[in-house]
C-alpha cells in the first residue's frame, strides 16, 4: 500500500506589526482591566501597593488636620488616671461618648505614640489600618463572584475617605474595619456549611466581631437586621444556635465594659457609675448639631431639630427595612420556602433550613454582601445626621451596589464622581446635601 502523502495546510497570515494592531492590543488591554473579571487578580495587588505608596506620601506632605484626636487623647488621660465616670470624661470638644471599645483601641494608641505626641506613628497606624481594611474588602469583593476590576479602582478613589484615615484619624475606621472582617467571616460561613461545626463557630466568631465593631460606635446596629437574618440561616434555622449566636453580642459587651459597668458591685455608687456609662455611650437620643450635618442642609435647622423630624426618619426607616426583609431578603426563591413554613419552622428546635437556601449555594457569599450592604445604606439614608468622617460608614459598599444594579460602568463612574463631589463640599450646602440623599 502506497503512503498518500498528506498535503501540507496553508500557513496561517501572521498578524502585521501596524500602529493600529498596536493600539488596538492597548485598548483591548486597558478594557480589560476595567471589565474584565478574570483581571481583578491582577489588579487588587497593584491596587493596595499603590495605595500604600500614597498613604505614605500624605503622611509625608499633607499637613494633619486636628479634629477630635487631641480630645480622645485627653479623654483617654483621664482614664489612665483611674477616672470611670463617663459623665466626668472629657476633652477640649465634648464629652466621651463612645463604648469602652473605643476607649480600648485608643488607649493603645495613646501607649504606642507616646501619649498621643507622636502624630507620624499616629497617622501611620491608620494607615495600615486603611490598607488592612482594603485588603479585607477586597478579599470580601473576590468571593462576590464576577465584580469587574472598576469596582476595585474606586475603592480607593475617594479623596474624602482617606482623609478621614490618614488625616483625621476618626474612630469611625475601626467600626468599619470590624464590620468588614464581619461580612468576610459570613460569607466564608456560608461556604463552609457542608461542615456544621466550622459554619456555626465562624458565625460565633463574627457574632464576636460584630459585638466588638458596636463597642466602637453603635453606627455598627445599623447592620442588626441583616445580621441576624443571615446569621440564622446560616445556623441552618436552629433556634437553639441561633440563640448561641445572639447571646455572643451581650456578653462581648458586658467583657469590654467591665470596668465601667462595675458588675460585681450594686452599692448606689457602682449604680451611678453604671448608668453612667450605659446612658453616654450608647445614647440613641443625642442631639445633634445643624451645622455639621452634610446630608440634611436642604430642610430648615428648625425642622431638623425637631422631634417630629427624629420620629419620620425612625419610621421611614422601618417601613423601608420591612419591604426589604419581606419582598427581597425572605423571598421564597431565596430561602427556598414560603415566610409561613419559615415561622412554622421556628419552635422545632433542630435544622429546618431548606436544601435550595441560596444563602448556602455557591451564591451565598454574594447574597451576603449583598443583604449587609442594603440594610447599611437603608440605616444611611435614614440617619438622623451624618457628620463628613460618617462617609466610612458605608463607602467600601458603594462599588459593589453600583455594580449589582448593572449600571455601566462609565455611568457608575459618574455617579461615583458626584457622590464623592457632593461629600468633598465644605461647608455642606443645601445642593450637596440633596445631592447626597438622592445618590444614596
Amino acid at each position: 500500500m502506497s503512503e498518500i502523502e498528506a498535503e501540507p495546510k496553508p500557513e496561517q497570515p501572521r498578524p502585521q506589526l501596524t500602529l493600529r494592531n498596536v493600539l488596538l492590543d492597548i485598548y483591548n488591554g486597558i478594557f480589560s482591566l476595567i471589565t474584565n473579571p478574570d483581571a481583578r487578580r491582577v489588579v487588587i495587588p497593584i491596587v493596595i501597593s499603590f495605595a500604600s505608596i500614597g498613604i505614605k506620601f500624605i503622611i509625608a506632605n499633607v499637613k494633619y488636620t486636628e479634629i477630635d484626636f487631641s480630645t480622645y487623647m485627653q479623654q483617654i488621660r483621664l482614664v489612665n488616671d483611674g477616672e470611670i465616670l463617663y459623665s466626668d470624661i472629657s476633652g477640649d470638644t465634648g464629652d466621651l461618648v463612645y463604648p469602652a471599645g473605643h476607649v480600648q483601641i485608643y488607649q493603645w494608641i495613646n501607649y504606642l505614640t507616646n501619649d498621643g505626641t507622636d502624630m507620624d506613628l499616629a497617622q501611620s497606624i491608620f494607615g495600615w489600618l486603611f490598607i488592612g481594611t482594603l485588603i479585607l474588602v477586597c478579599c470580601v469583593y473576590e468571593l462576590c463572584g464576577e465584580v469587574p476590576p472598576w469596582s476595585i479602582y474606586l475603592l480607593v478613589a475617594s479623596k474624602r475617605l482617606i482623609s478621614i484615615y490618614i488625616l483625621r484619624l476618626f474612630n469611625d475606621c475601626w467600626t468599619t474595619a470590624c464590620m468588614v472582617g464581619v461580612t468576610l467571616l459570613l460569607q466564608v460561613a456560608s461556604m463552609t456549611n457542608s461542615s456544621k461545626l466550622i459554619s456555626l463557630l465562624l458565625v460565633l466568631l463574627a457574632s464576636d466581631l460584630y459585638s466588638v465593631a458596636i463597642s466602637i460606635k453603635m453606627n455598627a446596629l445599623l447592620y442588626l437586621p441583616g445580621f441576624l437574618l443571615i446569621s440564622y440561616f446560616l445556623v441552618d434555622e436552629n433556634l437553639l444556635k441561633f440563640v448561641l449566636v445572639i447571646a455572643v453580642i451581650p456578653l462581648v459587651q458586658v467583657l469590654i465594659g467591665w470596668k465601667f459597668l462595675v458588675p460585681l458591685f450594686n452599692d448606689d455608687t457602682a449604680k451611678y457609675i453604671r448608668w453612667s456609662y450605659i446612658n453616654q455611650a450608647f445614647n440613641f437620643s443625642r442631639q445633634f448639631l445643624y451645622k455639621w450635618t452634610v446630608n440634611w442642609k436642604f430642610i430648615p435647622e428648625d425642622v431638623f431639630l425637631s422631634g417630629p423630624f427624629a420620629r419620620a426618619l425612625l419610621v421611614i426607616h422601618m417601613v423601608i427595612l420591612v419591604v426589604f426583609v419581606f419582598t427581597r431578603f425572605l423571598n421564597q426563591r431565596i430561602i427556598g420556602k414560603s415566610i409561613g413554613q419559615l415561622v412554622s419552622d421556628v419552635f422545632k428546635f433542630k435544622s429546618t433550613i431548606s436544601p435550595t437556601n441560596k444563602l448556602i449555594s455557591d451564591n451565598g457569599p454574594r447574597l451576603i454582601m449583598l443583604i449587609m450592604s442594603i440594610t447599611n445604606l437603608i440605616g444611611v439614608l435614614c440617619s438622623r445626621s451624618l457628620h463628613y468622617q460618617f462617609l466610612a460608614w458605608y463607602c467600601w459598599q458603594l462599588p459593589f451596589l453600583l455594580y449589582i444594579t448593572n449600571i455601566p460602568w462609565y455611568l457608575s463612574g459618574v455617579l461615583w464622581i458626584v457622590h464623592e463631589i457632593g461629600w468633598n463640599v465644605y461647608p455642606s450646602t443645601a445642593t450637596s446635601s440633596l445631592l447626597i440623599v438622592l445618590l444614596n
